[in-house]
């Protein structure tokens, strides 16, 4: 079925219907005792809050889309709800006073969608899938009423699904792009919740098979590094013994040589004993020319003082022999035990250098990566000063100097699309490899991601999501949401509470970057001392000028394969210019590039086709008549 095809009172049958659904998700609620808590804060029914957010949001959509509430439109929001609890008259326009009202109600968390959240995760349901479907049904209805789904209309669609879409847990990311682009160009308005769950059952099987081959992979890994470790262990054994045997050889060589040279001592000695004793026989032959046994006598003299003098002799030659030979086999080995030990500490030394090397290669390549970033020379400086400050501070503590105590935790300033959530990720990253963070990850979170619908679920939700961020970055983004001083019960308040509490906790391993406006953040700060004690590093992100908004531009281009021409670029710098001020409010910066590259995309796929043999330029190139933005 085709948006032409729908009539008027079709659609507003179709409206009905969608919001008959969500009525029963609100009875549902009150049933089982979700509404509550909710209840005694608000003082209203389910079914009053849901009229009364049903109307704002159609208000809002049909002023941002149209300027005005007439005809059709102004009757399609007053009868689709089964009350009128903003007023809206049959004839005329809609006062001022109840669109700002109804923007006020716009822009509050959507605490219906959040229970519907909370009794999924108990009763393992999803009707916050349906609840949302249901909801943007009615938006589409809306949008077929204003004469089809023109740009602004599914930019308004688009943003607010993204700004809702956190509360559905449980759903890949692509399939959020999928799924809200299927709604805006399929011209069928319908439930497409089924779509859903069959997609993303498709991407659970693929990740549990993915799982499954990496755990293989990993045991693969380390089987094989086992293996390696045996045979390192083994080469490491045979070398040992290889040495010892070394060093056997070498002592027997020594032993060897040693008894070699003995007998030739021995020989001598006896040679000089016998010399010393045939001497000796002459000269008492000479001297008294005495007789036959008195030389007799004096020759068995002579051989017993020949044995004393190579027993004695002998013996103690052995034994420092011996001696020394233990003496110098305790020196080789203590020699080999002190190489050993130099070896190993060496190669420590080295593998050290190297991690060292390493380390500062990946973070340069981090930090290369931030400054190839377009504009935000300030951000920039402010983040190398403290990759400085924390590489100082790791020298004093590695030289036992003594070193302050310092907070990683920071607020980022700024408006949407100005680099925020990249460099988080950077600086978690960069922290990881400066010891800081153990893992480096980046988990991002809103104001949904950490209010519950009742008080005591709050502070649990807050500790599964920081659970979730130990060892890297927890980006709460739009985090002066959490505090709202006109609902002095507000849950975010119990959130705040809970967020300081787990930051002391856990402030060995976990960084928290808030993000938000400039002004909105301070009064968040100011709303806790808790906060102030504990944020105390600023960065504030300026919007871009226009000129590095081009850059940006570019940037995307490159990164997708393609280029765009000078004359295409001139003519994108000419409409930026030509935006009016309070367009700029809601263009979003690198966000609103982002918008306006996919449209020229588009632009340059419709020129191409009419092309009879597009050139490889010709894909590649985005061109001057590529550059409009309706």
């Amino acid at each position: 079925m085709t948006k032409e095809q729908y009539t008027p009172e079709k659609l507003f049958e179709l409206g009905k219907n969608n919001y008959e659904k969500l009525v029963s998700y609100c009875e549902i609620l009150e049933v089982n005792g979700f509404w509550d808590q909710a209840r005694q804060v608000m003082k209203k029914t389910s079914m009053q809050v849901l009229d009364l957010y049903v109307q704002s949001v159609l208000i809002n959509f049909v002023v941002k889309c149209t300027d005005t509430v007439e005809g059709q439109q102004r009757e399609f929001i007053r009868l689709v709800t089964k009350t009128n609890p903003l007023g809206i008259p049959e004839n005329g326009n809609i006062e001022q006073k109840t669109i700002t009202e109804s923007r006020q109600y716009y822009e509050l968390p959507p605490v219906l969608l959040q229970l519907c959240g909370l009794y999924d995760k108990e009763r393992k349901e999803i009707m916050t899938e349906y609840f949302l479907d249901s909801f943007l049904n009615i938006l589409l209805c809306m949008a077929y009423m204003n004469d089809g789904k023109d740009h602004e209309i599914n930019e308004f669609i688009q943003k607010y699904y993204d700004k809702i879409s956190n509360f559905i847990v449980n759903r890949d990311r692509s399939i959020h792009s999928e799924y809200i682009v299927r709604k805006l160009t399929s011209g069928v308005i319908r439930c497409d919740v089924e779509w859903v769950r069959k997609k993303q059952t498709e991407i659970e099987e693929k990740e549990r098979k993915r799982k499954e081959a990496e755990k293989k992979r990993q045991a693969q890994r380390k089987k094989e590094a086992e293996k390696k470790r045996e045979a390192a262990g083994k080469r490491e054994i045979e070398k040992k013994k290889a040495q010892e045997e070394k060093n056997k050889k070498k002592d027997s060589s020594v032993v060897k040589k040693e008894d070699e040279a003995e007998p030739q001592k021995e020989n001598k000695k006896k040679t000089d004993i016998k010399k010393l004793s045939l001497n000796e026989l002459k000269k008492n032959v000479k001297k008294s020319n005495g007789s036959k046994n008195e030389i007799m006598t004096n020759e068995p003299e002579s051989d017993n003082a020949k044995r004393g003098i190579l027993t004695n002799n002998g013996d103690i030659l052995t034994d420092i022999e011996a001696e020394k030979l233990k003496i110098m086999k305790q020196q080789e080995e203590q020699r080999l035990a002190r190489e050993e030990f130099m070896k190993v500490k060496q190669r420590i030394l080295e593998r050290e250098r190297i991690q060292k090397e390493e380390q500062e290669k990946r973070i340069k390549a981090l930090v290369d990566e931030l400054n190839d970033m377009v504009g935000l020379s300030e951000v920039k400086e402010e983040i190398r000063s403290l990759v400085n400050l924390i590489k100082i501070r790791k020298l004093r503590e590695e030289m036992n100097m003594p070193v302050m105590d310092m907070s990683y935790h920071m607020v980022f300033t700024g408006g949407p699309g100005t680099g925020k959530t990249t460099v988080a990720r950077l600086v978690g990253k960069i922290y990881k490899e400066l010891g800081i963070l153990s893992d480096g990850k980046m988990i991002e979170t809103d104001r949904s991601g950490l209010v519950a619908g009742y008080v005591g679920q709050t502070a649990m939700k807050v500790h599964d999501v920081v659970k979730e961020a130990m060892g890297g970055i927890l980006f709460i983004d739009e985090a002066y949401s959490l505090v709202n001083p006109d609902m002095p019960n507000d849950f975010g308040t119990e959130a705040v509470d809970a967020l300081v509490k787990l930051m002391e906790d856990n402030r060995d391993d976990l960084v928290i970057i808030v993000a938000g406006y400039t002004d909105e953040m301070e009064n968040f700060l100011k709303s806790n001392t808790g906060l102030i004690s504990r944020f105390n590093k600023f960065i504030n992100f300026p919007d871009y000028t226009k000129e590095e908004l081009v850059s940006i531009l570019a940037v995307m281009a490159e990164k997708a394969g393609l280029k765009i021409d000078d004359a295409a670029k001139q003519k994108v710098l000419e409409l930026l210019r030509k935006k009016r001020k309070e367009q700029w409010k809601d263009f979003g910066n690198a966000r609103g590039m982002r918008n306006m590259f996919e449209k020229f995309v588009v632009n340059q796929a419709n020129r191409l086709v009419k092309l009879e043999n597009p050139t490889r330029d010709d894909l590649m190139t985005i061109k001057e008549d590529d550059v409009f933005d309706r």
